[in-house]
Protein backbone atom coordinates (compact mmCIF):
# COMPACT_ATOMS: atom_id res chain seq x y z
CA UNK A 1 0.00 0.00 0.00
CA UNK A 2 1.11 3.45 -0.97
CA UNK A 3 1.98 6.25 1.09
CA UNK A 4 -0.98 8.27 -0.77
CA UNK A 5 -3.61 5.08 0.61
CA UNK A 6 -2.05 4.85 4.28
CA UNK A 7 -3.11 8.86 4.66
CA UNK A 8 -6.41 8.52 2.98
CA UNK A 9 -6.73 5.61 5.82
CA UNK A 10 -5.67 7.07 8.51
CA UNK A 11 -7.44 10.27 7.79
CA UNK A 12 -10.83 8.30 7.36
CA UNK A 13 -10.30 6.92 10.60
CA UNK A 14 -9.83 10.30 12.55
CA UNK A 15 -13.08 11.14 10.91
CA UNK A 16 -14.50 8.50 12.20
CA UNK A 17 -13.48 8.06 15.57
CA UNK A 18 -14.28 11.85 15.69
CA UNK A 19 -17.69 11.73 14.32
CA UNK A 20 -18.56 8.95 16.91
CA UNK A 21 -17.60 11.14 19.58
CA UNK A 22 -19.78 13.68 18.23
CA UNK A 23 -22.60 11.40 18.27
CA UNK A 24 -22.21 9.57 21.28
CA UNK A 25 -22.36 12.98 22.88
CA UNK A 26 -25.33 14.21 21.37
CA UNK A 27 -26.70 10.83 21.75
CA UNK A 28 -26.40 10.98 25.37
CA UNK A 29 -27.49 15.09 25.86
CA UNK A 30 -29.30 16.13 23.16
CA UNK A 31 -33.13 17.21 24.34
CA UNK A 32 -36.12 18.40 22.36
CA UNK A 33 -36.85 22.36 21.99
CA UNK A 34 -39.98 21.87 23.97
CA UNK A 35 -38.23 20.66 26.48
CA UNK A 36 -35.20 22.99 26.67
CA UNK A 37 -37.96 25.36 26.80
CA UNK A 38 -40.24 23.89 29.35
CA UNK A 39 -36.92 24.18 31.74
CA UNK A 40 -36.22 27.53 30.95
CA UNK A 41 -39.73 28.92 32.23
CA UNK A 42 -39.84 26.40 34.60
CA UNK A 43 -36.10 27.86 36.16
CA UNK A 44 -37.56 31.66 35.76
CA UNK A 45 -40.66 30.42 37.59
CA UNK A 46 -38.11 29.20 40.59
CA UNK A 47 -36.19 32.21 40.50
CA UNK A 48 -39.43 34.77 41.33
CA UNK A 49 -38.91 36.31 44.52
CA UNK A 50 -35.28 35.43 44.93
CA UNK A 51 -33.02 35.89 42.09
CA UNK A 52 -32.29 35.46 38.32
CA UNK A 53 -31.13 31.90 38.05
CA UNK A 54 -29.19 31.28 34.44
CA UNK A 55 -31.20 28.22 32.99
CA UNK A 56 -28.17 27.06 31.15
CA UNK A 57 -26.06 26.36 34.30
CA UNK A 58 -28.76 24.55 35.99
CA UNK A 59 -29.61 22.51 32.76
CA UNK A 60 -25.50 21.73 32.19
CA UNK A 61 -25.74 20.53 36.21
CA UNK A 62 -28.96 18.30 35.87
CA UNK A 63 -28.01 17.04 32.62
CA UNK A 64 -24.86 15.35 34.81
CA UNK A 65 -27.04 14.86 37.91
CA UNK A 66 -30.17 13.29 35.95
CA UNK A 67 -31.30 12.23 32.66
CA UNK A 68 -32.72 15.51 30.90
CA UNK A 69 -35.48 13.68 28.88
CA UNK A 70 -37.52 12.72 32.02
CA UNK A 71 -36.13 15.12 34.15
CA UNK A 72 -39.02 16.08 37.08
CA UNK A 73 -39.85 19.21 37.95
CA UNK A 74 -38.90 19.08 41.94
CA UNK A 75 -35.52 17.92 40.46
CA UNK A 76 -35.00 21.18 38.63
CA UNK A 77 -36.05 23.08 41.34
CA UNK A 78 -33.60 21.40 43.59
CA UNK A 79 -31.35 22.09 41.26
CA UNK A 80 -31.97 25.87 40.67
CA UNK A 81 -31.93 26.24 44.67
CA UNK A 82 -28.09 25.24 44.10
CA UNK A 83 -27.58 28.32 42.31
CA UNK A 84 -28.81 30.68 45.17
CA UNK A 85 -27.30 32.04 48.62
CA UNK A 86 -29.78 33.72 51.00
CA UNK A 87 -28.03 36.52 53.11
CA UNK A 88 -30.70 38.01 55.43
CA UNK A 89 -33.50 39.07 53.52
CA UNK A 90 -32.01 39.01 49.93
CA UNK A 91 -30.36 36.29 47.84
CA UNK A 92 -26.82 35.84 46.22
CA UNK A 93 -26.41 34.38 42.67
CA UNK A 94 -23.49 31.48 43.08
CA UNK A 95 -21.03 31.06 40.32
CA UNK A 96 -20.90 27.81 38.56
CA UNK A 97 -17.50 27.25 40.04
CA UNK A 98 -19.08 27.29 43.78
CA UNK A 99 -21.97 24.67 42.86
CA UNK A 100 -19.81 22.16 41.33
CA UNK A 101 -17.66 22.65 44.38
CA UNK A 102 -20.15 22.20 46.62
CA UNK A 103 -21.03 18.89 45.06
CA UNK A 104 -17.81 18.07 45.10
CA UNK A 105 -17.54 16.83 41.53
CA UNK A 106 -14.54 15.59 39.88
CA UNK A 107 -12.65 16.58 36.92
CA UNK A 108 -14.43 14.07 34.51
CA UNK A 109 -18.00 15.90 35.69
CA UNK A 110 -16.56 19.15 35.90
CA UNK A 111 -15.53 18.87 31.51
CA UNK A 112 -19.63 17.60 31.00
CA UNK A 113 -20.57 20.50 32.58
CA UNK A 114 -18.50 22.87 30.56
CA UNK A 115 -18.88 20.22 27.71
CA UNK A 116 -23.16 20.90 28.07
CA UNK A 117 -22.52 24.81 28.73
CA UNK A 118 -20.31 24.80 25.42
CA UNK A 119 -23.38 23.07 23.71
CA UNK A 120 -26.05 25.53 25.32
CA UNK A 121 -23.96 28.23 23.78
CA UNK A 122 -22.99 27.24 20.48
CA UNK A 123 -25.73 24.55 19.92
CA UNK A 124 -27.75 25.01 16.78
CA UNK A 125 -31.70 25.43 17.69
CA UNK A 126 -30.73 26.55 21.21
CA UNK A 127 -28.27 29.01 20.49
CA UNK A 128 -31.11 30.94 17.88
CA UNK A 129 -33.39 31.30 20.85
CA UNK A 130 -31.06 34.23 21.81
CA UNK A 131 -29.43 35.26 18.42
CA UNK A 132 -32.37 36.55 16.13
CA UNK A 133 -30.95 38.44 13.22
CA UNK A 134 -27.69 40.63 12.96
CA UNK A 135 -30.21 43.74 13.81
CA UNK A 136 -31.31 42.45 16.80
CA UNK A 137 -28.54 41.19 17.81
CA UNK A 138 -26.63 44.97 17.40
CA UNK A 139 -29.81 46.43 18.97
CA UNK A 140 -29.10 44.30 22.18
CA UNK A 141 -25.61 44.33 21.75
CA UNK A 142 -25.40 48.31 21.66
CA UNK A 143 -28.05 48.36 24.63
CA UNK A 144 -26.55 45.88 26.88
CA UNK A 145 -23.36 47.64 28.91
CA UNK A 146 -25.71 50.52 29.59
CA UNK A 147 -28.59 48.25 30.73
CA UNK A 148 -26.89 46.67 33.19
CA UNK A 149 -24.82 50.12 34.29
CA UNK A 150 -28.23 51.60 34.61
CA UNK A 151 -29.20 48.30 36.68
CA UNK A 152 -26.44 49.09 39.33
CA UNK A 153 -27.73 52.47 40.21
CA UNK A 154 -31.28 52.91 39.68
CA UNK A 155 -32.37 48.72 40.20
CA UNK A 156 -33.92 48.27 36.77
CA UNK A 157 -33.29 44.76 35.58
CA UNK A 158 -31.09 45.47 32.18
CA UNK A 159 -33.62 42.51 30.60
CA UNK A 160 -36.40 44.64 31.18
CA UNK A 161 -34.54 47.98 29.74
CA UNK A 162 -33.69 46.24 26.39
CA UNK A 163 -37.47 44.32 26.16
CA UNK A 164 -38.96 48.15 26.79
CA UNK A 165 -36.30 49.46 24.36
CA UNK A 166 -37.42 46.94 21.53
CA UNK A 167 -41.18 47.19 22.18
CA UNK A 168 -41.47 50.65 22.55
CA UNK A 169 -39.09 51.38 19.71
CA UNK A 170 -39.49 48.57 17.11
CA UNK A 171 -36.21 47.67 17.30
CA UNK A 172 -35.11 50.95 16.72
CA UNK A 173 -36.76 51.94 13.54
CA UNK A 174 -39.67 54.19 15.26
CA UNK A 175 -40.05 57.34 14.16
CA UNK A 176 -39.49 58.65 17.91
CA UNK A 177 -36.25 56.57 17.94
CA UNK A 178 -34.67 57.49 14.99
CA UNK A 179 -34.95 61.20 14.82
CA UNK A 180 -35.06 61.35 18.49
CA UNK A 181 -33.43 59.24 20.15
CA UNK A 182 -36.37 58.52 22.37
CA UNK A 183 -36.18 54.63 22.79
CA UNK A 184 -39.36 54.05 25.50
CA UNK A 185 -41.84 56.25 24.22
CA UNK A 186 -41.65 58.46 27.42
CA UNK A 187 -43.88 61.98 26.65
CA UNK A 188 -42.84 65.63 27.83
CA UNK A 189 -45.02 65.47 30.78
CA UNK A 190 -43.06 67.03 33.80
CA UNK A 191 -39.98 67.81 31.02
CA UNK A 192 -38.13 71.28 30.29
CA UNK A 193 -36.04 69.77 27.18
CA UNK A 194 -37.10 69.59 24.25
CA UNK A 195 -40.04 67.98 22.46
CA UNK A 196 -41.78 66.19 19.56
CA UNK A 197 -45.28 66.41 18.67
CA UNK A 198 -46.07 62.75 17.70
CA UNK A 199 -48.98 60.43 16.39
CA UNK A 200 -48.59 57.18 18.46
CA UNK A 201 -51.25 54.38 19.33
CA UNK A 202 -53.02 54.03 22.41
CA UNK A 203 -55.37 50.77 23.64
CA UNK A 204 -55.91 48.97 20.92
CA UNK A 205 -56.64 50.85 17.96
CA UNK A 206 -56.91 54.37 18.85
CA UNK A 207 -54.20 56.92 17.64
CA UNK A 208 -53.43 60.50 19.07
CA UNK A 209 -51.43 63.24 18.80
CA UNK A 210 -49.04 63.23 21.57
CA UNK A 211 -45.52 65.39 22.78
CA UNK A 212 -42.65 63.00 23.62
CA UNK A 213 -39.11 63.69 25.03
CA UNK A 214 -36.33 64.47 22.64
CA UNK A 215 -32.78 63.24 23.50
CA UNK A 216 -29.51 64.32 22.07
CA UNK A 217 -27.72 60.43 22.30
CA UNK A 218 -29.31 57.41 23.10
CA UNK A 219 -27.58 57.01 26.06
CA UNK A 220 -29.53 60.09 27.46
CA UNK A 221 -32.69 58.33 26.61
CA UNK A 222 -31.46 54.69 28.48
CA UNK A 223 -30.42 56.48 31.67
CA UNK A 224 -33.80 59.10 31.42
CA UNK A 225 -35.94 55.94 31.30
CA UNK A 226 -34.32 55.12 34.43
CA UNK A 227 -34.75 58.31 36.34
CA UNK A 228 -38.30 57.99 34.73
CA UNK A 229 -39.19 55.33 36.66
CA UNK A 230 -36.99 55.89 39.84
CA UNK A 231 -39.17 59.53 40.45
CA UNK A 232 -42.48 58.46 39.68
CA UNK A 233 -43.80 57.46 42.76
CA UNK A 234 -46.37 55.06 41.67
CA UNK A 235 -43.71 52.53 40.35
CA UNK A 236 -42.37 52.32 43.83
CA UNK A 237 -46.12 51.79 44.98
CA UNK A 238 -46.46 49.12 42.14
CA UNK A 239 -43.44 46.64 43.60
CA UNK A 240 -41.42 47.33 40.67
CA UNK A 241 -38.09 48.08 42.70
CA UNK A 242 -38.86 45.43 45.18
CA UNK A 243 -39.17 42.65 42.09
CA UNK A 244 -36.46 40.07 41.83
CA UNK A 245 -37.11 38.85 38.42
CA UNK A 246 -38.31 40.52 34.85
CA UNK A 247 -41.45 38.20 35.91
CA UNK A 248 -42.26 40.82 38.70
CA UNK A 249 -40.73 43.69 37.34
CA UNK A 250 -42.94 43.33 34.42
CA UNK A 251 -46.43 42.42 35.96
CA UNK A 252 -45.18 45.90 38.30
CA UNK A 253 -44.80 48.46 35.08
CA UNK A 254 -48.36 47.09 33.50
CA UNK A 255 -49.99 47.64 37.14
CA UNK A 256 -48.06 50.92 37.16
CA UNK A 257 -49.90 51.94 34.09
CA UNK A 258 -46.27 52.17 32.00
CA UNK A 259 -48.64 51.42 29.03
CA UNK A 260 -51.98 50.80 27.94
CA UNK A 261 -51.48 48.25 25.19
CA UNK A 262 -54.37 45.74 24.75
CA UNK A 263 -55.59 42.93 22.91
CA UNK A 264 -59.02 42.90 20.92
CA UNK A 265 -60.83 41.73 23.70
CA UNK A 266 -59.59 44.66 26.03
CA UNK A 267 -57.13 43.17 28.25
CA UNK A 268 -54.02 44.57 29.37
CA UNK A 269 -51.40 42.93 27.55
CA UNK A 270 -47.94 44.61 28.27
CA UNK A 271 -46.28 42.57 30.59
CA UNK A 272 -47.20 40.00 28.51
CA UNK A 273 -45.14 41.28 25.65
CA UNK A 274 -41.88 41.63 27.76
CA UNK A 275 -41.93 38.74 28.86
CA UNK A 276 -42.05 37.12 25.37
CA UNK A 277 -39.48 39.42 24.42
CA UNK A 278 -37.06 38.14 27.00
CA UNK A 279 -38.06 34.64 26.96
CA UNK A 280 -37.37 34.32 22.88
CA UNK A 281 -34.07 36.87 22.84
CA UNK A 282 -32.81 35.10 26.52
CA UNK A 283 -32.55 38.65 27.52
CA UNK A 284 -32.90 36.96 31.07
CA UNK A 285 -29.44 35.77 31.14
CA UNK A 286 -28.18 39.12 31.19
CA UNK A 287 -30.21 39.80 34.42
CA UNK A 288 -27.80 36.87 35.95
CA UNK A 289 -24.49 38.28 34.38
CA UNK A 290 -25.80 41.33 35.96
CA UNK A 291 -26.18 39.95 39.26
CA UNK A 292 -22.86 37.80 39.26
CA UNK A 293 -21.44 40.99 38.89
CA UNK A 294 -22.86 43.52 41.00
CA UNK A 295 -24.27 40.93 43.63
Amino acid sequence: MNRANIGKMILATLILVAALKFMEFFDTTYISTEKMKEIQQLVDESSVGKIQVNWKDVTAIASVEYTLDTVTTEELVKTTSLFMEKIGDRYRLKEMAEVTEALAYDEKQIKEVKTFRKYLNEGGIFSKMESGGSVQRSFISNLKGEAIENYKIYGILPSITIAQAILESGWGKSELSRKYNNLFGIKSYNWDGESAHIRTSEFHDEHVQADFRVYETVSDSLRDHSVFLTENPRYERHGLFAAKTYMEQAAALQEAGYSTKENEAGEKIYSELLMELIRQYQLQLIDSEAHLEYG
